[in-house]
């Protein structure tokens, strides 16, 4: 057998493939399955069998469509939301069988009530165990996303469903989780490795280490908040995600730009974040490509707001791809090229803002002329932050400005610049360029936030809710 991983770096997750012979298994495919089709091709194999391990919330699934395409069996756990499509049930003991690949279901509740585990076997023994959001390498998946009342008692599961995979399983079987390698799914920041065994996570895992009451207490302490667009994506797995759409989207004009801006639709500058800084076209979003791209700006995203992409070719081709996981199927149309192009040559129509380190904002906060704003989340600020801050996180900052309302006045209670700063740099370019669209003075700290605790700018945090409201009063 031949365990192939899919990584679908801009969420964080994987899929497998398994393959015997002309045989294959798929678990928690993505929604582009052309990526799956090609490794099938690959190692001339067909899939009998296409599994799910839950009904994911941060990614749109491509089980459904593979399933129909290859006329494989769909093998998914029933429960909320109960799928809407003809399905094998993946229930706890079932078995199923393709080829020299054996599959047996174990219930995992915990990331959602109807979790399961799918254990891979040759004949009778397992060698391999894909635990989709449930126990991850060095974390397990946060169990907040069905509703506050249901937290606790979730995290209580998972603590258990964790010990079940090690006591049932042998200690060399490997651990295949789908979540965890910087999915928001994950209840902390997992480790990157690729692959471990049972025996190996036994030494990492707090869920497999610290009594239940102590676990799950830590666990439910340190959740953020749960992205908005996780509450309609389980919805969208359980009625069947449409096939996906990969044509090309229309070439838009400086006038259909401007349009589409009037409207109400965000410009979405996919460039790196220096880039957009130098250049950009004003009231542009800078959501870099290269980052966690589906992971925020779905979240940030205004209800009924549609995106056009701007950015060079590749880069647009990427991120149009991106976003289909997570149900924006095809931008209203793309820009390509530079911002020069993208404006016909009137410079009236583009923006700059500086772009500086943690030293560079000390230097201006002695004169008087800056101001920090901290955009990470509550357990990042409370851990610690720079000294006289502000915190407002990305999502919570996109509440508050939003460029399709057409803000253009500086903002009241802040003068001079506002430098923007957060764990690496990427939420930070999001934020700076939003609030630069709503018409603020701001710079953008390219820094990681070690390069402040290492210049000794940082304190223990203030209780974050108290400077969410001081920022927003300023803002």
């Amino acid at each position: 057998m031949q365990i192939v991983s899919i990584e679908t770096a801009c969420l964080g997750n994987r899929s497998y493939v398994l393959v015997d012979g002309g045989s294959a298994v798929v678990v928690d495919p993505p929604r582009d399955i052309d990526r799956i089709d090609a490794v099938l091709e690959e190692h001339a194999a067909a899939p009998r069998l296409v599994v799910e391990t839950h009904r994911h919330a941060d990614y749109l699934s491509g089980g459904l469509e593979l399933a129909r395409r290859h006329r494989a069996a769909y093998v998914v756990p029933p429960g909320e939301p109960q799928p809407r499509f003809g399905f094998e049930p993946a229930v706890d003991g079932e078995r199923f069988e393709a080829a020299g690949i054996g599959v047996r279901i174990l219930a995992t509740p915990g990331h959602t009530p109807h979790h399961v585990a799918v254990v891979i076997e040759e004949g009778t023994r397992p060698v391999a165990v894909c635990t989709g959001g449930s126990l991850l390498h060095g974390s397990v998946g946060r169990t907040d996303l069905h509703g506050d009342e249901r937290t606790v008692a979730l995290a209580h599961d998972q603590w258990r469903s964790a010990r079940r995979l090690l006591t049932e399983l042998p200690e060399d079987t490997r651990l295949l989780p789908t979540h965890g390698f910087g999915s928001l799914c994950s209840a902390a920041p997992g480790a990157a490795t690729a692959s471990a065994t049972l025996g190996e996570e036994r030494t990492v895992n707090p869920a497999l280490q610290m009594a239940e009451q102590a676990f799950v207490a830590t666990l439910v302490a340190g959740y953020g908040p749960v992205p908005r667009h996780y509450h309609r994506l389980p919805l969208l797995n359980a009625a069947g995600p449409s096939p996906i759409d990969l044509s090309p989207a229309p070439l838009l004009s400086t006038a259909d730009l401007l349009r589409r801006q009037s409207e109400g639709h965000w410009l979405v500058d996919v460039r790196d974040r220096r880039s957009f800084a130098q250049s950009h076209v004003r009231g542009s979003i800078n959501v870099e490509e290269s980052g966690p791209l589906v992971a925020y700006l779905p979240w940030i995203l205004p209800p009924g707001s549609g995106v056009v992409l701007l950015g060079e070719a590749t880069q647009v081709r990427s991120a149009a791809r991106q976003l289909t996981q997570v149900g924006i199927d095809r931008p209203l149309g793309v820009a390509v090229g530079s911002p020069q192009e993208w404006v016909s040559g009137d410079l009236s129509l583009l923006g700059s803002y500086g772009v500086g380190t943690f030293a560079g904002f000390a230097a201006a906060a002695e004169r008087g002329t800056a101001l920090a704003l901290d955009v990470r989340s509550a357990p990042e600020w409370a851990a610690s932050h720079v000294r006289d801050a502000l915190h407002l996180s990305l999502p919570e900052l996109a509440e508050v400005v939003d460029p399709g309302r057409g803000r253009t006045q500086p903002f009241g209670g802040i003068s001079g610049s506002t430098w923007v700063y957060c764990g690496g740099g990427f939420r930070a370019a999001v934020a700076t360029s939003l609030l630069h669209a709503a018409g603020a003075t701001v710079t953008l700290i390219n820094e990681p936030f070690d390069a402040a605790v290492q210049a000794g700018l940082t304190v223990p945090g203030r209780p974050a809710r108290e400077s969410v409201v001081m920022a927003k009063q300023s803002l």
